[in-house]
């Protein structure tokens, strides 16, 4: 811990690898699934549109509930240096996007659809949503929390349309707002 932090866009590179493409290379070598199997694929788009349209202001909400909180500005954003200015931000809110989309290919696709069969999709989801909530012990509580609540709901909502990327777009969006809201204040 006595090191300096790495830079985040280098920090998001680096979680795109280790958790998306690693795993997913893994689940298909050890499984057989195809990426449609891990619900990498686009599942059902209308449906998923729908969630898009109600989930992105609930997202935008939370990530402003978010902002409000001390213990979170005081983390958020990774970035220190990123300003509000369309220059700074966009290219900082697009990198966090590997992270986000990445998070949810290991949680919610690599090991909720991948676990299905043997698990059911009960149990799965109940996994990936305790190793999800264990990823996030030493953040702030209430991100914690959150976590707790979001996990088994976002696992529904992903096995439902077939896929992880509405989910990924809506936790990405809870993220980007957070940060544009503590920037904000």
């Amino acid at each position: 811990m006595t090191l300096r932090p790495v830079p985040p866009v280098w920090h998001f590179a680096v979680a795109g690898l280790l958790l998306g493409v690693l795993p997913v290379v893994a689940a298909r070598r050890l499984t057989g699934l195809s990426l449609a199997d891990l619900g990498l694929g686009f599942g059902r788009v209308r449906s998923g549109l729908v969630w898009l349209a109600v989930g992105i202001p609930l997202a935008i909400l939370a990530g402003k509930i978010s902002a409000s909180s001390a213990v979170m500005r005081a983390v958020y954003p990774l970035d220190p240096s990123v300003t509000l200015q369309v220059e700074r931000f966009v290219p900082y809110a697009a990198a966090q996007f590997l992270y986000f989309g990445s998070w949810e290919v290991l949680f919610r696709g690599v090991l909720l659809f991948g676990l299905r069969r043997p698990l059911g999709a009960g149990g799965a989801n109940g996994l990936q949503t305790a190793l999800s909530v264990t990823a996030h012990f030493g953040r702030a509580l209430n991100e914690t929390v959150a976590a707790l609540a979001a996990g088994p709901v976002f696992g529904w909502v992903d096995l439902r349309l077939g896929s992880v990327w509405y989910v990924a777009v809506i936790h990405w969006t809870v993220g980007v707002s957070q940060d544009w809201f503590v920037l904000h204040r």
